[in-house]
């Protein structure tokens, strides 16, 4: 479940920097990484942790939005 709420979040990021024309470089700087490190995340070569992507959410004004439901049985 939370390998799939990354690839999610992270499609959504690489969607909204492509429509804003925003860089890995761009991103890793307003996050204070290196653009190496935001490569790798967004190839899937790098363990990635949710705080790291809402980090990189925030940066590019993406809003992250979460809800729960009851399960159906």
């Amino acid at each position: 479940m939370a390998n799939l709420l990354k690839k999610e979040l992270l499609s959504a990021i690489e969607g909204a920097m492509e429509k804003e024309g925003i860089s890995q470089g761009e991103v890793a700087r307003r996050i204070g990484s290196q653009r190496y490190n935001i490569n790798k995340v967004m190839r899937g070569k790098f363990p990635v942790t949710l705080d790291f992507l809402l980090k990189m959410a925030e940066s590019i004004d993406l809003e992250v939005e979460m809800k729960f439901r009851k399960a159906k049985k």
